[in-house]
Formats: C-alpha cells, structure tokens, sequence
C-alpha cells in the first residue's frame, strides 16, 4: 500500500467517479483504476462497487476510508 493509493481511495470515494478522480489526481483513468484495483487484491476485499450510476465504497471500503481519514 502506498500514500498514493490511500490518496486515490479518498479521492474516488469523494466524487464517485473514475473519471472525475482521475482528472482531480492529474492521472489517466486506466492508472487509477490500475492503483485502484492493486490495492484492493492487496487487501483481500473489494473497497468499491462499480455500476453504471457511479462508483460507491463498500462496507469493507468505508471502514477504510474512515480509518485512513
């Protein structure tokens, strides 16, 4: 896990949206999603449920949030 990661977490959890996180993170969307997906096999446990509305925390994701908050 590295600071950039936790920083991507808060970030995509802010605006629910991989497009949006990417362009506030001056990153591309396939780096993020990348970074994004890295740490969640690094966790054992999904932290975002991705739909066609948006992307949303799951339980596991929001305890993470909070605790990196």
């Amino acid at each position: 896990m590295t600071l950039d990661q936790i920083k991507y977490v808060l970030e995509l959890g802010n605006t629910g949206s991989f497009s949006k996180a990417s362009s506030n993170l001056f990153i591309s969307q396939s780096a993020l999603s990348l970074a994004i997906q890295n740490l969640e096999k690094e966790l054992g446990q999904p932290l975002f449920s991705r739909t066609s509305r948006g992307v949303f925390p799951t339980p596991f994701g929001k305890s993470f949030i909070r605790y990196v908050t």
